[in-house]
């Protein structure tokens, strides 16, 4: 049996993590900057995948794949592929959005990843090759359930209590404190001078932590997000005649057990499990099997655009 030896690579919107592996064992692990065309453009991007690959040794590599958060289009698509083609030589080339890797990373053929990190999606496929996505289309057009729409619904909340002429409650001076300002006032300028949606998404640590103290307003907003992410798994479950299980991956959703109890009482008839592998694993995974397909995953075609590719977004989860 030929041995085969792949790279893998997560890309996000802040870092690039990579695995070399060869027949099945992982031989190197390396972590760049990130190379998000759509974040950092593409001479940044090879930068990064330069200094990646360094450390991974691309010589006698099989098949690389990259999932890239963001990698929505034709052109971005195609970008990637390129920046890795030419510094892969001789090796197959698949690129995928990042909400692949979770279910590939989760060892699952069928399913649905459920995203929510910065931002939310949820897609699916089954072992047919069928495939189902929902959501994902940012911050200005969605991500419901995501951690930046989290924090800033508390951000909502406050301003509506300031308009109301009430007092200053708990959750609104856990987020004071979390943003390090002293007045609600200075909540409207802070979010429009901010405008890192990982910085807002990291705030919706302090919703979750007072939900789970109990704390009325901080339970409303996070049962508001469960309610999203489980209607993004409904859509794609019934576009998939209900093939789960569900996998929750990102950031949110990974570090936040309330969010996650929450979500399966919404999907009662749904095994929802939580992503334990980096999504890296799944990178390495679709890799392997372009390498040698019959090792039974169902990597999209060389050179074309699956559905979950098509939009032409920014970051995404």
């Amino acid at each position: 049996m030929q041995l085969r030896t792949v790279i893998g690579i997560d890309i996000g919107g802040s870092k690039t993590h990579g695995v070399r592996s060869a027949d099945g064992v992982r031989v190197a692990e390396a972590v760049a900057g990130s190379a998000n065309i759509a974040a950092v453009g593409v001479a940044e991007a090879g930068r990064q995948l330069d200094a990646l690959l360094a450390d991974l040794d691309p010589a006698g590599v099989d098949a690389v794949c990259a999932g890239a958060a963001g990698a929505d289009g034709t052109a971005s698509v195609g970008s990637l592929e390129r920046l890795l083609a030419d510094r892969v030589p001789g090796a197959r080339v698949l690129v995928v959005h990042d909400a692949r890797l979770v279910l590939a990373a989760a060892g699952l053929d069928d399913g649905v990843a459920l995203i929510s990190g910065t931002g939310s999606v949820a897609w699916g496929s089954r072992s047919d090759g069928t495939e189902a996505r929902a959501g994902g289309w940012g911050h200005l057009l969605g991500d419901e359930g995501g951690g930046y729409r989290i924090a800033l619904d508390a951000v909502r909340h406050a301003l509506d209590r300031m308009d109301a002429g009430l007092p200053v409650d708990t959750l609104t001076a856990a987020l004071l404190e979390h943003c390090g300002l002293t007045t609600r006032e200075q909540l409207i300028d802070h979010v429009y001078d901010t405008q890192d949606r990982r910085y807002w998404a990291e705030r919706a640590g302090a919703v979750a932590e007072l939900a789970d103290r109990g704390d009325a307003a901080a339970t409303s907003i996070l049962d508001m997000a469960a309610d999203a992410l489980a209607a993004l798994a409904t859509r794609v479950l019934d576009r998939l005649d209900g093939h789960g299980p569900v996998v929750l991956g990102g950031g949110v959703a990974v570090h936040q057990p309330r969010l996650q109890r929450a979500v399966r009482d919404r999907l009662p008839d749904v095994e929802v499990r939580v992503l334990t592998e980096a999504p890296v694993t799944g990178a390495v995974r679709l890799a392997a099997a372009l390498a040698d397909p019959e090792q039974g995953s169902h990597p999209a075609q060389e050179g074309a655009v699956p559905e979950l590719a098509r939009t032409g977004r920014e970051p995404r989860a």
